[in-house]
């Protein structure tokens, strides 16, 4: 009598479920449609009949494992920031309205996007509106509640333009500083965070096989870091890989036909023009010889004055919009200036990772990624067909090479307003070449593969491609170990990814030749560290008293030049006299805190999460890196900042996936009370990675939990 009873129930709800549509017009998905299964290290994969209710589900266990943490980018979105915190929150809702995203959207919302995607997304909403709804102690702004389509795809529009800086450039009109500047100015520093991926055809495989690495570089924590799920669906979706916190779409990895990773590419994506402004009225500029009205664009942004969100202040603010974009009125002057940049000219780039994430082979791919709504990154792929290519891929402007455009530009003639962006099938690539290998570290493109299999194969003009000129260490290392041997397996291929040893050719290696060179009898003092160095097989392991002494020592003078990640690649030069100063008090340093200048860089360097602190290996620019930052509160310690913050390892067979592993530098979920909060520490610790499977049979088998997101 009670199963009928529950079976009567459970109709009676399914059929008020197909009744309702959500608040963007789809059918109410019924969570208990969707089962998500967690394995022993937390990872999720979901099933179910439908892509959006997989996109429901993704919602769902993100938010289970980084709520607080994916709220910052709904009410960016949302344009909630500053409800959320205070005055550094205006400050972005600021950004948000001044590059037009919520506009952008409005227009081109349902022209853009094909039916597909907004069926998905939708699904993804309603998954975050339910979690929302069952966990409302959770949620920080009330008002941000329900959310729409809408506003996470105005999320994907504020992250593309965010990767462009132009941030800090409407920070620095705002601010008055291009009054100053007459000749250049830096557009954008290069970040330290970056990424590795490689891929080998059959021909490279002792096994006949082919290879993909997925190695991206980015935060250990917080909104940039990466989380990791499976997606599968009777409508073609199998894929497993990682994404940034609270994106609708993985970003990278591999499904049962092909995979990808992204590396971050250097290219010059945005431009600063200066108006010239009517003088008998200052709402007009200059454009083609005719004076032409300024658009006002005023915003009221609500500021949180108080911790707990009772006293709201509203602020209003103005920006401008002008024929080349988001305009801004300088704070100590009654200059104009215009950021134009290619991240806020396009919806689709959720779409566009959806899109990647169904192809099924070479071509579907292809066809998803000319889409060209992402601002950036290179692209490394894999297939089972073995078809392999490197791309440096992004939203490139295509620009009159008759300007010079690495400073401030006249904001006064269509010469300088580019309309278009290169054709991704322009780009610089390599695509299946002899040798067997492509490959990428945040190096020049136009070094993707062997010496004797580069060649100028769709290389355009310098100014429009990646602007790094040369290899950093990471490129040097690949290169020594790809060339050691003709064949490789599985193992070999594992050990390639974590190396740490520091390459003794390039530019940085040259650069710390006089680090390296110092000479005990000029400086007796520092014998013995000097000893030290000149013994050191340059891998930064955690036994070796080296890395200790060289990274003290190089934090120093990287702190005090404001050297940043370009130094890998351009170099940089130190006398020998200021490394012997460092080095000096790297010594002093170590002897105050531990009595000896022979401490282990795993004494120094640590992976800590929670209550796990462990011994870690590496550093900056390593084939598997760890950027170090000091531990708060510790003035000797390290911990990463950023690095190797997710690896996957897959081969193809030519019926797909036959192998497939992948680790986190620390574990899945951002909940500090979470068992997955740190407990991928220890095999990171060893390199070892979690093998993992496509087939749901498998993930069933030895799933820990399985439950429906209710």
């Amino acid at each position: 009598m009670k199963s009928i009873l529950s079976a009567f129930i459970c109709l009676l709800f399914a059929l008020n479920v197909s009744a309702q549509l959500s608040i963007n017009g789809y059918p109410v998905i019924n969570p208990k449609d969707i089962t998500i299964a967690r394995d022993s290290f937390g990872i999720p994969h979901i099933f179910a009949k439908t892509d959006a209710e997989v996109a429901y589900g993704l919602a769902w266990v993100n938010a289970e494992d980084a709520f607080h943490i994916t709220q910052e980018l709904i009410y960016t979105g949302k344009g909630y920031m500053g409800r959320y915190e205070g005055i550094s929150g205006a400050k972005n809702d600021f950004f948000v309205h001044a590059i037009g995203a919520r506009k952008l959207v409005e227009e081109r919302f349902d022209t853009d996007l094909s039916p597909e995607f907004k069926k998905y997304i939708d699904g993804f909403v309603q998954g975050l509106n339910a979690y929302a709804a069952a966990h409302p102690d959770e949620v920080k702004v009330k008002k941000a509640f329900p959310l729409t389509s809408k506003d996470i795809v105005t999320c994907y529009v504020v992250i593309m333009s965010a990767l462009t800086y132009s941030q800090n450039q409407i920070g620095d009109a705002v601010d008055g500083k291009f009054d100053t500047v007459t000749v250049s100015f830096p557009q954008h520093r290069t970040p330290s965070v970056g990424s590795n991926a490689f891929a080998l055809n059959s021909s490279k495989m002792e096994n006949g096989n082919t290879f993909l690495c997925i190695n991206p570089h980015m935060g250990f924590d917080g909104l940039l870091s990466f989380y990791e799920a499976h997606l599968q669906s009777e409508e073609g979706l199998n894929m497993e890989g990682c994404m940034f916190q609270g994106s609708s779409s993985l970003a990278m990895g591999v499904n049962e036909n092909l995979g990808w990773g992204m590396t971050w590419n250097n290219f010059d994506k945005l431009d600063v023009y200066k108006l010239k402004i009517n003088p008998k009225n200052k709402l007009q500029y200059e454009f083609d010889g005719e004076w032409v009205e300024l658009e006002k664009r005023p915003v009221w942004l609500k500021v949180n004055l108080a911790k707990k969100g009772k006293f709201v202040l509203p602020v209003r603010k103005m920006t401008y919009w002008s024929k080349y974009g988001c305009t801004i009125k300088s704070g100590k002057s009654d200059n104009y200036y215009a950021i134009r940049f290619p991240g806020n000219m396009s919806v689709r780039t959720g779409e566009q990772l959806y899109k990647m994430s169904k192809a099924r082979n070479y071509n579907e791919y292809w066809d998803a990624i000319r889409s060209n709504a992402i601002t950036l990154f290179n692209i490394v792929y894999a297939d089972k067909e073995d078809n392999i290519f490197y791309l440096n891929h992004g939203m490139f402007p295509d620009r009159n090479l008759n300007f010079d455009w690495s400073g401030m530009l006249p904001g006064n003639t269509s010469k300088t307003l580019w309309t278009k962006l290169i054709p991704l099938d322009s780009m610089t690539r390599q695509i299946n070449p002899e040798c067997g290998y492509v490959y990428n570290t945040n190096n020049s493109p136009l070094h993707s593969t062997s010496k004797e299999c580069m060649n100028d194969y769709c290389v355009i003009p310098r100014k429009m491609i990646d602007g790094r000129p040369g290899d950093n260490n990471r490129a040097m290392r690949f290169q020594e170990l790809i060339s050691a041997k003709n064949k490789f397996n599985w193992n070999d291929l594992h050990d390639i990814k974590f190396d740490i040893k520091f390459s003794t050719k390039g530019k940085f290696a040259e650069s710390m030749q006089p680090f390296f060179n110092l000479d005990e009898n000029k400086y007796p003092d520092l014998k013995e560290a000097i000893g030290i160095l000149k013994s050191w097989n340059r891998i930064s392991d955690i036994h070796e008293y080296a890395p200790s002494l060289f990274g003290l020592a190089i934090k120093e003078v990287f702190d005090r030049h404001d050297y940043d990640d370009a130094q890998f690649v351009l170099g940089f030069d130190v006398p020998e006299e200021e490394w012997a100063t460092a080095l000096r008090n790297a010594c002093d340093t170590l002897k105050a805190y531990y009595g000896t200048i022979k401490v282990e860089w795993g004494t120094i360097n640590r992976n800590i999460r929670g209550n796990v602190d462990m011994p870690l290996r590496g550093f900056a620019d390593m084939l598997s890196p760890v950027y170090p930052k000091r531990v708060p509160g510790d003035k000797l310690r390290f911990r990463p900042g950023h690095g190797d913050t997710y690896t996957m390892l897959v081969e193809f067979g030519k019926n797909g996936v036959q192998r497939l592993g992948a680790l986190q530098p620390a574990g899945n979920s951002l909940r500090t009370d979470s068992k997955h909060y740190n407990d991928q520490i220890e095999l990171f610790s060893r390199q070892a990675l979690r093998p993992l499977s496509l087939k749901k049979e498998d993930v069933m088998k030895k799933a820990e939990r399985v439950y429906n997101p209710l």
